[in-house]
């Protein structure tokens, strides 16, 4: 498939962050000695880190609550620190659930069934007066009185996405306030899903900011400039009041055609203007925008990553450096990571590292990361086993991981 180029949203330029020619089967080849790797949550997956300005590590992850009733699980947030460089990690706080009546993780269907509530998809962030904000999108999943999935009207999957929610902490994580609709964007709406995706940033001028991804909403009557004939898009919205509302969305990407272009990731760079954003395309592969006005304007893509390797995404380590993390899905399955030492201009694909190949399907990844106040870098990801078609199992025998290491524990490995 040709490489889509983004509609009039940008100004198409020239980046240097080009992959290189290189064998599928190396990725193994590189690999971390004496990491510290953890399992934060078993009966969990899809884990996101993020730095606080204590110098701890916090972590939101997606717990599954399997339902008797049917083949089917309740997936809620839930909250954990270390302050220790990821030796340890709090017992786990509850940051939302959503549930039926009478704290059911269900309620009846229109018709018969059930209908089962999940949260997915999470973004999260501290901003500069420490509050800790996290975003996620609210999925219902449809099932009949056998138990079996109910697809939608001309779609092949059985849940329907809700939209994004937005809640925040002001103690560290202890409590969680009531969620809030994020409601002024483009995205979603009844012409299909919208996700946030990882970090949550703020911008120099104070801004906090987060991606959404999805579906163009046809019923969106906001000021974002959005080229006609837009189905699918990614872009950046704004909050200017602490996390509670969030608007002035900013197109990264819009395209015309069906293909999801999907989990589109954040990346400070410095102290100025600079934003990367790193996405998922239907190749299975990474694509990287650059921003140098705090995200008004975009170039790119260009090519980040191979095939099977992704969903990715890069933060700033306190180096400098940035380091680009990934779920590697293709053998060795697990998760990789790469540096960058020139502000993301290029990447040093050639030396890339596998932080972790122990997963055996490629249902695993999502690997995303954070550095503490000592220096050290947690890097989190998840493993599930191979698909057998029992989505409790699934969920069961899921892992969230963390390992962590050092910058120069990384460079050894990758020969820099």
């Amino acid at each position: 498939m040709l490489l889509v180029r983004p509609l009039s949203v940008v100004v198409v330029l020239s980046l240097c962050a080009v992959v290189p020619n290189t064998a599928r089967g190396d990725d193994g080849e590189r690999t971390l000695k004496d990491q510290q790797t953890v399992v934060v949550a078993e009966g969990a997956a899809w884990g996101v880190v993020t730095p606080l300005a204590d110098g701890s590590i916090g972590l939101v992850y997606q717990k599954a609550q399997p339902l008797p009733q049917v083949d089917a699980c309740n997936v809620a947030m839930l909250w954990v620190r270390s302050v220790d460089g990821g030796k340890s990690w709090s017992s786990p706080v509850m940051v939302s659930q959503r549930l039926g009546r009478s704290d059911a993780l269900f309620s009846p269907r229109e018709g018969g069934g059930y209908v089962v509530y999940q949260q997915r998809n999470q973004a999260l962030g501290q901003l500069p007066g420490g509050r800790i904000v996290c975003a996620f999108c609210e999925l219902n999943y449809h099932y009949d009185q056998e138990g079996k999935g109910v697809n939608n009207p001309n779609q092949d999957f059985n849940h329907k996405n809700q939209g994004v929610v937005c809640t925040w902490s002001d103690d560290l994580g202890k409590t969680w306030a009531p969620t809030e609709p994020v409601r002024d964007h483009p995205v979603g709406g009844s012409d299909g899903g919208v996700a946030p995706h990882w970090a949550i940033v703020t911008l120099s001028d104070g801004a906090a900011c987060m991606s959404l991804y999805g579906a163009y909403n046809s019923q969106y009557q906001g000021d974002a400039k959005i080229p006609a004939g837009t189905h699918k898009l990614a872009g950046i919205v704004r909050s200017r009041d602490n996390g509670k509302t969030w608007g002035e969305f900013t197109a990264i990407f819009a395209d015309p055609g069906n293909q999801l272009y999907e989990e589109t990731s954040l990346c400070l760079v410095g102290t100025e203007k600079k934003l990367l954003a790193h996405m998922r395309r239907p190749q299975t592969d990474l694509v990287q925008y650059e921003s140098s006005d705090d995200g008004r304007t975009w170039s790119g893509p260009s090519p980040l990553t191979e095939a099977g390797q992704q969903p990715g995404g890069a933060f700033q380590l306190k180096s400098g450096n940035l380091l680009a993390t990934w779920g590697n899905r293709r053998p060795p399955y697990g998760a990789a990571a790469m540096l960058s030492t020139d502000g993301g201009a290029s990447w040093h694909y050639n030396n890339r590292v596998l932080l972790s190949g122990d997963a055996t399907s490629e249902n695993c990844g999502y690997a995303n990361g954070a550095q503490a106040g000592d220096g050290t870098i947690m890097v989190t990801y998840y493993i599930m086993p191979p698909s057998t078609g029992n989505y409790r199992k699934l969920w069961t025998e899921s892992k969230v991981y963390v390992t962590s290491f050092t910058e120069d524990q990384f460079r050894q490995a990758a020969g820099l």
